[in-house]
């Protein structure tokens, strides 16, 4: 997927096209809202490490599919003081983020819009997220961002806790967001996402297909090995090729515990997760500031 300064950058200003007064806050929470499931899974992942992480991944990737991006869209408007306008600006934003995924090629992965009456992942895979185009986005979605936080919008949607039943309606929900996609991990594993359902057959993966999107390749001088998104190392037999960063190949095993690359990507810049970082904390910042701004006027 794009990294958060791209959808800063894409999406901030292709609201901006739209309307001159929209709130950038809110686009810029509904540009987040479907990495919130990635950010839990790293935070949980730190937090308890003996969790299953194939079901932990099969979890998040429920939660942000579109259905579940549209729920937490929810939560989020019911607490503003134009609930109406404040969902249409998170949903529809959060959905313009899934379509943007589609465009990075992503090997074994993608995003689920019609979940969960369709497990099929969506990827239309044209560019990589190392390309000249994603780094040239990536600076304009930090353009984008300082200038929000800079200069906020005449007419902000500000936030609002009150009546009680606000707050009741926002636990209720997220509630709904945070159990059902328990009872749904099984869709995405059908589908075979990035290769989970084939790495949890052990023993039957032998000839079958194998997709590693970004992941780490290590050399060693008794044989190289991927590591899977379990933290499994399956080493690699036959032309290895790849680098000790993280790849993403298309393989198959010949072995339990051992793949032959039929395709291979190497990523040699490690610049992606500190644009992430940077455009999650541009959005903090940004909110921040607004909550700030809000309570001095009402004071």
């Amino acid at each position: 997927m794009p990294n958060t300064l791209v959808h800063l950058g894409v999406q901030g200003l292709g609201n901006r096209l739209i309307s001159d007064n929209i709130d950038l806050k809110w686009v810029f929470l509904g540009c987040v809202i479907p990495d919130f499931p990635w950010i839990l899974r790293r935070a949980l992942i730190a937090l308890a490490p003996g969790l299953n992480l194939y079901d932990v991944t099969l979890y998040a990737a429920v939660q942000a599919s579109l259905l579940f991006c549209i729920l937490l869209s929810l939560v989020f408007a019911v607490m503003s003081a134009k609930p109406r306008l404040a969902f249409g600006i998170l949903a529809a934003n959060a959905l313009l983020h899934l379509l943007l995924d589609t465009i990075e090629i992503k090997w074994g992965n993608g995003v689920f819009l019609l979940a969960p009456l369709s497990w099929h992942p969506l990827s239309f895979g044209w560019v990589w997220p190392d390309s000249v185009l994603i780094a040239t986005l990536s600076l304009v979605g930090l353009l984008v961002g300082v200038r929000v936080l800079l200069r906020p919008a005449a007419s902000p949607i500000g936030v609002r806790f009150k009546p009680r039943a606000r707050l009741l309606a926002a636990f209720f929900l997220l509630a709904l967001y945070t159990l059902v996609p328990l009872a749904l991990i099984d869709g995405p594993r059908s589908a075979n996402l990035m290769s989970i359902a084939t790495l949890q057959e052990t023993e039957r993966r032998v000839g079958r297909e194998i997709r590693i999107d970004r992941r780490p390749y290590q050399r060693h001088a008794d044989g190289d090995v991927v590591i899977t998104l379990a933290d499994e190392p399956l080493r690699v037999v036959g032309d290895t090729r790849g680098t000790s960063t993280n790849v993403s190949l298309i393989g198959e095993f010949v072995d339990s515990d051992a793949i032959r690359i039929d395709q291979l990507h190497d990523f040699h810049f490690p610049w992606r997760d500190l644009a992430s970082y940077a455009g999650l904390g541009l959005v903090a910042l940004v909110w921040v500031a607004a909550l700030i701004r809000e309570r001095r006027n009402r004071q």
